[in-house]
């Protein structure tokens, strides 16, 4: 999805979507009890209106945020300056910066950990997607941690809708030629409408919804410590994933 849609969305989004997302919350708090330290210098990969912000500064942090939608920042940075909520060292401790996910303005080993909580879903093609977390990989210090969520294939709302794309994928020449003219060239993607509420407008939102498979695959260079569903209407809706960059991939921990 465009830039340009991003920054129209940005204001109904910031109405609908303020505050910290609970579930994500909820695991981030886990993962801190379990000993978890996501210390040092942070990147929030997709930031949009800086509403988990919070949430990273419990830890002892500079944090990053990075949307290439210039009205999400401009109300990322109104919040931190008008929020009663923020004091004034966490106001000084967190940066903006607008860029597209496609070439994050970072040096390479420069970062301790990075956030991406719903993003790499709204990137098209496997190719594209592999180009991020590679860029991502090399920025990230060794030892650094990745911690992103994506939408999963086989969630119960649509997981019917993947099951008959798929058969019709394999057999159907015709529904694959009409996918590809909708730009949904790999089975896992989707649009799922956004509406302005103010103005009854609706747009569509390119999603790419991962399977088990998918994800581990897309996160081969890391060493994957957790995964897990969680978050949305039923509870597991959504894949919840903590990698770390090592020498040494190891096995994944899955719950």
């Amino acid at each position: 999805m465009s830039k340009k849609i991003y920054d129209i969305l940005a204001l109904d989004y910031h109405k609908k979507r303020s505050y910290p997302w609970k579930d994500f919350e909820l695991f981030f708090n886990e993962l801190i009890q379990k000993g978890v330290s996501f210390n040092g210098y942070n990147i929030d990969l997709g930031c949009a209106n800086g509403r988990n912000f919070k949430i990273f500064l419990q830890s002892n942090i500079k944090l990053i945020g990075i949307d290439n939608s210039i009205e999400f920042l401009k109300i990322s940075r109104n919040r931190i300056a008008t929020g009663n909520n923020y004091t004034m060292k966490e106001r000084r401790s967190i940066e903006l910066i607008q860029s597209d996910i496609n070439a994050i303005p970072i040096r390479t080993d420069a970062v301790n950990n990075i956030f991406s909580i719903a993003v790499i879903h709204h990137i098209k093609n496997i190719q594209n997607r592999d180009q991020v977390l590679k860029q991502i990989y090399a920025i990230l210090k060794n030892n650094g941690l990745l911690f992103l969520t994506l939408w999963r294939k086989y969630q119960k709302k649509y997981r019917y809708y993947f099951i008959r794309d798929w058969f019709k994928r394999l057999y159907s020449s015709d529904y694959r030629l009409k996918q590809k003219n909708l730009d949904l060239t790999e089975h896992g993607d989707a649009f799922i409408p956004w509406t302005i509420s103010k103005e009854n407008l609706t747009y569509n939102r390119f999603y790419h919804f991962f399977s088990r498979k998918e994800l581990k695959k897309l996160l081969r260079s890391f060493a994957i410590k957790e995964m897990t569903k969680r978050g949305g209407p039923n509870k597991k809706d959504n894949f919840f994933v903590l990698a770390k960059k090592e020498s040494e991939v190891k096995r994944v921990k899955i719950t």
